[in-house]
């Protein structure tokens, strides 16, 4: 299309399953939403960086997709005021060779969707995460291959049990990796998360738009949480401006109203691994376990200057470790989220997403890929 059918919806509304819907060379306006009954079909762009869905920052999103086995391949997309691509309880997705610039909340957004694949794309300028992958158990889904920067956080996965997140660039964003718990979305506590391979440099040390509950974890490059049986290993984490690799509790609900207690009991992260990872130049600690987190995290073999609470690393993780952690990480990282919340964006006063800058050019999909 545009020869055969003047619009993406219509394309869409025609298609059957097993079809694709190529799009030529041009700027669509967004806003296309595929239904379920429109399962197993593929949206493709001929041209990654000439095929470019502009929501012109007055449309929501640049396609919703509902129905299961839908492929977005090849194609841009930016100024839109929430998403740019974001599959809603659809199974089997695949995101791949995509790029987003500037977008009001996620750049690609997988919720309540198993067995999918996030792999080969650029997000850039997004105000709540540049990927999401959240509420569901187990996920069975893989991001990789991507690059994530100048974004509130990179990877958020709230509720997210058994996602993969590896090979891939997080660079310059609020926080880079954040698997997360809270009980106001379905299906906590996240866990099984298996995070390796990863670059993430300079979380927190640029200025990038904000809108996020996380906001408040804000220059850590990998977190967990209250999340459960993480694996975190491989990784080159370097430049954080508050912590590389951190566990946490989280409160039990994001609660933004004064005039609400904070709920109870928080989540308590218990029996992650972080190993073999490589931790430099972070501002206040290179790794941290805040005191109140649960039994059975283990840090072993890591490669760093400074850990909280000091012999933190243990040589092997054979031996449960106790769940023992340092109180001032706690006092930092586990106060209530409007107070961690207001406090970020006092402090750095963040820019709008629609002025972040626009990114280079990118890989397109490969002949038959």
């Amino acid at each position: 299309m545009p020869a055969d059918v003047p619009t993406i919806q219509l394309a869409i509304g025609r298609a059957a399953p097993g079809d694709t819907i190529v799009l030529a060379p041009g700027t669509y306006p967004g806003g296309n939403v595929v239904p379920p009954a429109k399962r197993d079909i593929t949206i493709k762009g001929s041209n990654r960086n000439d095929v470019v869905l502009d929501g012109a920052d007055r449309r929501k999103n640049g396609i919703v997709v509902h129905a299961d086995g839908v492929s977005i391949l090849n194609m841009s997309a930016h100024n839109f005021r929430e998403n740019a691509f974001y599959w809603d309880g659809a199974d089997r997705f695949r995101a791949s060779y995509l790029t987003v610039w500037n977008v009001g909340e996620y750049g690609i957004y997988i919720e309540d969707g198993e067995q999918g694949v996030v792999d080969n794309d650029y997000v850039s300028g997004a105000a709540r995460a540049a990927y999401y992958i959240g509420e569901c158990r187990p996920c069975g889904a893989t991001v990789s291959h991507v690059v994530a920067t100048l974004s509130a956080v990179g990877y958020s996965g709230t509720n997210a049990t058994g996602v993969a997140i590896r090979d891939s660039i997080w660079d310059r964003n609020g926080a880079g990796i954040v698997p997360n718990t809270y009980a106001n979305e379905a299906l906590p506590p996240q866990a099984r998360a298996t995070i390796v391979g990863n670059t993430v440099t300079r979380s927190g040390r640029a200025r990038v738009p904000i809108r996020t509950a996380l906001a408040g974890f804000v220059g850590i490059g990998i977190a967990v949480a209250g999340g459960n049986e993480n694996v975190i290993s491989r990784n080159r984490v370097t430049g954080s401006e508050r912590y590389g690799i951190a566990v946490f509790p989280t409160a039990r609900f994001v609660v933004f109203d004064p005039a609400v207690p904070e709920p109870g009991p928080p989540w308590r992260p218990r029996g992650n691994r972080v190993s073999r990872n490589v931790v430099s130049g972070s501002g206040r600690s290179d790794l941290a376990l805040a005191q109140g987190s649960g039994k059975g995290n283990c840090f072993t073999a890591n490669v760093v200057v400074r850990a909280l609470p000091r012999g933190l690393q243990t040589p092997t993780c054979g031996r449960v470790p106790r769940g023992e952690g340092d109180a001032s990480v706690a006092a930092e990282l586990t106060r209530p989220v409007r107070v961690m919340f207001d406090q970020t964006l006092r402090r750095r006063r963040p820019p709008p997403y629609t002025a972040m800058p626009v990114p280079p050019p990118q890989p397109k999909l490969p002949i038959g890929g």
